[in-house]
């Protein structure tokens, strides 16, 4: 990411403000006073005169702040409410297990310390160390930019400083450089000056901060400019900040070994590029969370949003000479450049680390929502550089030798609900071929843009993915990917807030196909984006969600490998390891009259319920059913008679007093094969409105429907599923359509018809098209009834949705009754 620099002269700029601290320190104020360990000195800038430092005689100006040499346990306290000007420079280090405290007293706002517009820190700590600061608020706003910061601690010591704990701050408008060096132009900037030997620090912690309008970054730890120093930093911690309408960049860490970057909140960075003057340090590409020449960084839970720099613009990016970096249960979104980019080796003079490609890359349980686009965003721009969700600055870095050589990308969640956006899901700046490999697993990819892929070496691993909406040429080849909608639950934030659309966002339904149908990752970190435990030896789900989406079946893909708690219905059916739809069991009935049942307790009355389960059967044409009793309604059930697994579903509604019901998974009488059974669902829903008018055209005419083809379709009363009456379409090019209104934007649901074609082998489709996304439907050519349950998602400012019955070629009629579209909860 950093590549648009100059050389010595880029880092001048920290060094002079360095000299210059040193200078004032030594020149222009009072010699530091020392003072008395373990003491608590009080300040109040609205007192009339300057006091003795004590609470009833408190020191009114940060003068005698600067004056005095604190030792370990000093607590240097500002009175609140009130506003102190000047920059604070503090003389003295604590101790280990006593550092020295800087905070507030009294109740009240937090004091204020403004630098009015100086040059340089508010607060500034040169090779000092063990010093806790919190509880302030500090600004330093100016007309035009300059060096400026928040809080800079800076070490220039030739050894390791310890202890620099930055705390429940409110850091704003700070007017630094956007497109300057890093750490000197921070709301807190650690800082290891260019010394030989070198200096390094231990024990960073940034934590509880907010930060607006800081230029150019909310928090950096940093060496004092590209190339300097090849010690690491350790012990570094930046979590639970807010940042908002940062210059450029919102948290780096370089050459720091352990960071963790933790549950931070950044939000409309990168709106700035503003440069130093010539010859200075100058780079105007930024990204949310990144790190460079560093080992064993872990960023997690974070959430980046509306990043609008042109350049880069990502929410996160994995820089130059990393090593062992994971990235997991972070939330990106509508970030112009995408969710994370990715460097590939390159040459920074004296820095040998940039030359080495990054390694033990881990991205994984990761959501990336509408990313490639500002749209929602106060700030919005064109990039470019492109845009992907995973954005490859070159070639895909792999290092030889390396454990873990090559990028692990799995159990993703990833989201573009926005019609004709052309965010790439895997993309490089050098084109849509490119070198290396990766390993691509277990994600779930929505996409209703218009977006594709790279290709890659030969070599790259692409397996057990949900590809869901459109489908690029260049979608990767993935014999066990999943094509179906994922159903995932409150997709689709809009709103500029940052925050998801509901608790249970990005979870999916329990009828998903995404559950138990992904692939075994043996060191997968053991816990999805919202702590439900992922297996080291039994099927995950695809995407970053790995529970059972509130499914009140137990044991409902029979995983366990035994049947407790269904019990045997009749004719002994058993749970095998084999004819399994996902994970490694099923339930295997006999070939006629067998089947299990299970009773589900605990439910609410008057409310209606999906059941949904897969099934087959071993000989075509033999059916078997999945149907629910008990329940204070009239048994109900869908026959599968398909010899590869379809899905079927029904709806319930239980009586006014009944809290159970039996559901079951039955092989029927006559049959010589045997059935199975998978991954049976059952979930609450908040409504049984259906949003098809006429659905079972038992008016006796077609309105609302309207003919689809130039082949006349009718409605007669004959062939009827229920009812009286049936839609009949012509022998080819027929059907009907009607359009279902009032529908939710970016909502799941659930299209249910049954059809049947007059003649065996001719087909009949029960689809939707029109509603935000890519048309989907299912067909079925059997001379009896068979419902076609279509799950879809409508698009982000779609509200209704064109639902079909359609015979496309054939000799004879087709038949079509009984249609549903309800929303999912």
């Amino acid at each position: 990411m950093k590549r648009r620099r100059t050389d010595r002269p880029g880092v001048r700029a920290s060094r002079i403000l360095t000299l210059l601290a040193t200078l004032a320190g030594a020149l222009l104020l009072p010699a530091h006073t020392a003072l008395a360990a373990g003491t608590t000195f009080f300040v109040d800038c609205s007192a009339a005169t300057n006091g003795t430092g004590t609470q009833a005689s408190p020191w009114n100006a940060v003068g005698s702040v600067n004056s005095a040499t604190f030792g370990a346990g000093d607590s240097i306290l500002f009175a609140a409410g009130t506003t102190c000007t000047g920059q604070l420079h503090p003389g003295g280090s604590g101790a280990s297990g006593s550092p020295i405290t800087m905070g507030a007293y009294g109740t009240g706002a937090k004091p204020i310390i403004n630098a009015n517009g100086a040059t340089g820190p508010v607060i500034h700590l040169l090779n000092q160390q063990y010093w806790e600061i919190g509880g302030l608020e500090l600004t330093n706003a100016a007309a035009s930019p300059a060096y400026r910061s928040g809080v800079l601690a800076e070490n220039s010591s030739g050894g390791v400083l310890h202890h620099i704990r930055v705390h429940d701050m409110n850091i704003h408008h700070i007017s630094g450089w956007s497109g300057g060096w890093y750490a000197t132009n921070a709301g807190v900037g650690v800082q290891t000056n260019h010394t030989t030997p070198v200096s390094t620090w231990d024990d960073v912690v940034v934590e509880n901060n907010v930060f607006d309008h800081v230029d150019r970054i909310a928090v950096a730890v940093t060496p004092d400019g590209d190339g300097q120093g090849t010690g690491q930093t350790t012990g570094t911690v930046i979590r639970n900040n807010t940042m908002t309408f940062d210059g450029a960049d919102d948290i780096l860490v370089v050459k720091n070994d352990g960071a963790l970057i933790e549950g931070n909140k950044a939000g409309y960075g990168g709106a700035k590029a503003t440069c130093p003057p010539s010859g200075q340090y100058c780079n105007g590409a930024s990204a949310g969370i990144w790190m460079s020449g560093s080992n064993d960084t872990l960023v997690q839970n974070n959430e980046v949003y509306c990043h609008v720099n042109f350049a880069d613009g990502t929410g996160y990016d994995v820089d130059w000479g990393n090593h062992n970096t994971t990235f997991q249960y972070n939330y990106s979104h509508q970030n112009l450049g995408g969710f994370i980019l990715v460097m590939p080796p390159f040459s920074i003079a004296n820095e040998p680390t940039s030359t080495v490609p990054s390694d033990g890359t881990v991205i994984r349980y990761n959501i990336s929502e509408n990313d490639g686009t500002n749209a929602g965003c106060p700030a919005a721009g064109n990039p470019t550089h492109g845009t992907g969700v995973f954005h490859f600055v070159g070639g895909v870095p792999n290092k030889s030798g390396s454990s873990v050589a090559v990028p692990q990308i799995y159990n993703n969640s990833i989201y573009v609900n926005q019609s004709g956006l052309n965010t790439k899901i895997l993309y490089s700046r050098a084109g849509g071929s490119i070198s290396g490999t990766l390993s691509f697993r277990n994600n779930a990819v929505f996409n209703y843009g218009t977006g594709g892929y790279f290709t890659t070496s030969a070599g790259s691993v692409y397996s057990n993915n949900l590809f869901y909406g459109t489908h690029p040429g260049s979608e990767p080849a993935d014999a066990a990917k999943v094509v179906t909608d994922p159903e995932f639950r409150n997709p689709g934030n809009t709103v500029t807030t940052g925050a998801y659309t509901g608790a249970n966002a990005y979870q999916v339904h329990p009828s998903s196909p995404v559950i138990r149908a992904g692939a075994v990752i043996s060191d997968n970190g053991g816990k999805d984006a919202f702590g439900n435990t992922v297996s080291a030896t039994a099927a995950p789900n695809i995407g970053a969600y790995n529970g059972t989406g509130g499914n009140l079946v137990s044991n409902a893909g029979f995983e366990t490998g035994a049947m407790s708690p269904w019990t045997n219905s009749g004719g002994a059916p058993s749970v095998t390891s084999t004819g399994a739809r996902t994970g490694g069991f099923a339930l295997t009935t006999l070939a006629s009259g067998s089947g299990a049942n299970q009773n589900l307790t605990g439910l609410t009355p008057n409310t209606t319920y999906l059941l949904t389960g897969w099934a087959k059967v071993a000989n075509a044409g033999e059916t078997l059913a999945i149907g629910v009793k008990n329940y204070g309604g009239t048994e109900t059930f869908t026959n599968v008679a398909t010899t590869a697994y379809s899905q079927a579903a029904v709806l319930f509604t239980t009586g006014s007093g009944n809290t159970s019901a039996l559901v079951y998974c039955w092989k029927n009488s006559g049959g010589t094969g045997t059935g199975n059974c998978d991954d049976l669902a059952v979930e609450p829903l908040s409504s049984a409105t259906n949003a098809v008018t006429n659905p079972g055209f038992e008016t006796g005419a077609l309105t609302p429907w309207a003919q689809s083809a130039g082949t006349a379709s009718s409605v007669v009363a004959t062939n009827a599923r229920s009812g009286t009456n049936s839609l009949q379409t012509g022998a080819s090019a027929s059907g009907a359509i009607q359009t279902a209104s009032g529908l939710s934007s970016s909502g799941t649901y659930l299209l249910a018809g049954w059809a049947k074609a007059a003649t065996a082998g001719e087909e009949v489709a029960v689809g939707v098209k029109s509603f935000g996304g890519t048309e989907t439907f299912l067909r079925t050519s059997t001379t009896s009834y068979a419902q076609q349950p279509v799950f879809f998602t409508t698009g982000a400012a779609a509200t209704s949705a064109a639902v079909y019955c359609y015979k496309n070629a054939g000799a004879a009629a087709g038949y079509c009754d009984d249609f549903t579209v309800i929303k999912l909860s």
